[in-house]
């Protein structure tokens, strides 16, 4: 929806004093993304509860799109993810009382009008993943950051700022395993501040493995949405997990990618079931939704689902009353696997019910 001051933006988003545009958590093209059902999460959350949870834990935490919603109805959240540009996102949009923001926006406007940088970006993914010159004005603002701001809160917004422009003009379908053979996207690198989620303090962002973060915490609500399938989000975001940890390393093959080894989740991989299983045995909470996708049978055997509704049925009933919720849903998918039948579903388990 538009905002109607302005329709070049969305609702929620602002234009600073500065003549600085702002941008929402949601802005950005995510796999398995839960921008559209959020108002489903909600209700099914706050339904089963009977309000708003105090506390909101969110472990594989991705976007941040869920934990944001809940910041905004004053839930206490914990939020977790195995990528860097990820929480280095949900600390900024969820904790933004930790920085400036009158200083944020001056760092952001000055990153915009930089003088083009021949650098890392540009020698390994300028004319593939970004244009040659989009590639250079990244390498700019990544090392204005390292250089002028170097770490911290204001340092994690204004990184923000970049890796949801960086993305805005990728040469790709919305991930980076493989870029256009030509390039198509020829518009520029434009800086926006992140808006504001909630009141601004008291959240918990964490770059760790969900099953720890589950065994030594607790909230009201449990909020789990794993991968889906065998396809590893550290391989679809290499790019901007490189350009926020700034390491610089050598990179392999045609999609040119790094050594991933460190953000590989279990959620994707044969041992699921068992690393699901300990999640939910070990979970202090409430209430636990799992949204997870029936994606029927793709073509593509990496598309079709890691845990299977058995395992997802059995563990939870161990737990307490579980419900399902179908919700139909049109996926962000890419290529010819999104031909499949496919359904959200939200498993609410109420613990220690029966």
């Amino acid at each position: 929806m538009k905002n109607i001051d302005n329709p070049n933006l969305e609702n929620g988003e602002i234009q600073t004093d500065l003549g600085l545009e702002s941008f929402s958590i949601g802005n950005r093209r995510y796999l398995g993304s839960k921008t559209k059902l959020l108002d489903q999460i909600q209700l099914a959350i706050t339904s089963h509860l009977g309000r708003v949870p105090k506390t909101f834990m969110d472990p594989f935490s991705g976007s941040g799109v869920v934990a944001a919603r809940f910041a905004d109805l004053g839930s206490s959240v914990i939020a977790s993810d195995l990528l860097k540009h990820n929480t280095d996102a949900i600390e900024s949009f969820l904790n933004h009382a930790a920085f400036d923001r009158a200083a944020a926006e001056s760092h952001i406007l000055e990153m915009s009008k930089l003088p083009p940088y021949d650098g890392y970006v540009s020698n390994i993914f300028g004319g593939k993943y970004f244009s040659a010159g989009n590639a250079m004005a990244i390498d700019a603002a990544r090392e204005y950051i390292e250089a002028e701001i170097n770490s911290g809160p204001l340092a994690r917004a204004a990184l923000t700022s970049l890796i949801y422009a960086a993305d805005k003009v990728a040469q790709t379908v919305g991930h980076y395993d493989a870029f256009f053979a030509k390039g198509k996207i020829d518009k520029q690198l434009a800086f926006r501040i992140p808006t504001k989620a909630g009141s601004g303090s008291g959240h918990l962002v964490l770059t760790e493995d969900a099953n720890e973060v589950v065994r030594t915490r607790s909230a009201e609500v449990l909020y789990l949405d794993p991968p889906y399938n065998s396809r590893q989000y550290g391989d679809a975001y290499h790019v901007l997990e490189n350009i926020s940890r700034w390491e610089k390393p050598e990179v392999f093959g045609i999609a040119q990618k790094m050594n991933r080894s460190a953000m590989k989740s279990k959620y994707s991989t044969k041992a699921a079931t068992l690393a699901f299983r300990e999640l939910i045995e070990n979970a202090d909470t409430d209430l636990i939704v799992l949204s997870y996708s029936n994606t029927g049978i793709s073509r593509a055997s990496r598309s079709n689902n890691v845990l299977t509704d058995e395992d997802i049925v059995e563990s939870l009933s161990n737990k307490g009353r579980l419900v399902v919720h179908d919700i139909n849903f049109k996926e962000f998918s890419v290529g010819k696997t999104s031909i499949r039948d496919h359904k959200e579903r939200l498993f609410v388990c109420e613990v220690g019910k029966k």
